[in-house]
C-alpha cells in the first residue's frame, strides 16, 4: 500500500513540470484567406458564425455563414472595429434564429432573409446606415 501511494505522489511530481508549461501562441485572429474575398480597405471580414439546427429532439444540421461589413466612412469603420466582439455576437445570435426559426429543413436557406436580420443586428449596434452586410458563403452541413 505504501509503495502505491509513493508511485502515485512521483508520478504526480513528474508530471509537474509538463502542467506548468506555457499554453502554446495563438492563433491570428484573422481568417488568413480573408484577403481573397476582397482588397477593399472598407471591408471588415467575420467568419465561423455557425448555429445548430434542430428539431424536436434532434440535431438536424448545422448552418455556418460566413460574411463581412462594408463600412465606407473611415470613423465608422474605426468604430466597428473597437466594436467587432459585440458585432460579431449580434450576427451570430441572427444567424441562430435564422437557423432555429426561419430555416425550413430540406430547403435552400433564404440569403436574403438572413442577410436582412444580420443587417437589423448591426443596425442596433452601429446605426443605419453606418455598415452593410455582405455575405460571403451560406452553407448547411446535413446530419
Amino acid at each position: 500500500m505504501r509503495r502505491l501511494a509513493l508511485t502515485c505522489l512521483l508520478t504526480a511530481l513528474l508530471a509537474l513540470p509538463a502542467a506548468a508549461a506555457p499554453p502554446p501562441a495563438a492563433a491570428p485572429a484573422a481568417d488568413p484567406s480573408a484577403g481573397r474575398i476582397t482588397g477593399s480597405e472598407a471591408y471588415i471580414p467575420t467568419f465561423g458564425l455557425r448555429a445548430t439546427i434542430s428539431r424536436g429532439f434532434g440535431v438536424r444540421g448545422i448552418l455556418s455563414v460566413d460574411a463581412g461589413l462594408h463600412v465606407p466612412d473611415r470613423k465608422a469603420r474605426e468604430r466597428a472595429t473597437a466594436l467587432k466582439p459585440r458585432i460579431v455576437n449580434a450576427m451570430r445570435d441572427s444567424v441562430l434564429n435564422y437557423a432555429s426559426k426561419s430555416y425550413i429543413i430540406g430547403e435552400r436557406p433564404d440569403a436574403e432573409i438572413l442577410r436582412a436580420q444580420m443587417q437589423r443586428s448591426v443596425d442596433r449596434i452601429l446605426g443605419s446606415d453606418a455598415a452593410t452586410v455582405a455575405l460571403a458563403s451560406v452553407i448547411i452541413f446535413d446530419r
